[in-house]
């Protein structure tokens, strides 16, 4: 990790908004899965609504 993301990071921990950089990381891993869920999601309903106006 970069120097800012590292300070960041400790700094959250330092704050105690997360217990330790484990829980950031799983908790970002989460936030990145819910994005890449909700992309697949909105292309299929667009591609539906395309179908459905054809």
């Amino acid at each position: 990790m970069t120097e800012p993301l590292i300070a960041y990071v400790e700094a959250q921990v330092a704050k105690g908004e997360y217990t330790s950089i484990s829980e950031i990381v799983r908790t970002t891993l989460r936030l990145l899965i819910e994005r890449d869920d909700a992309k697949v999601h909105r292309g299929a309903a667009n591609a539906e609504a395309v179908r459905d106006r054809a």
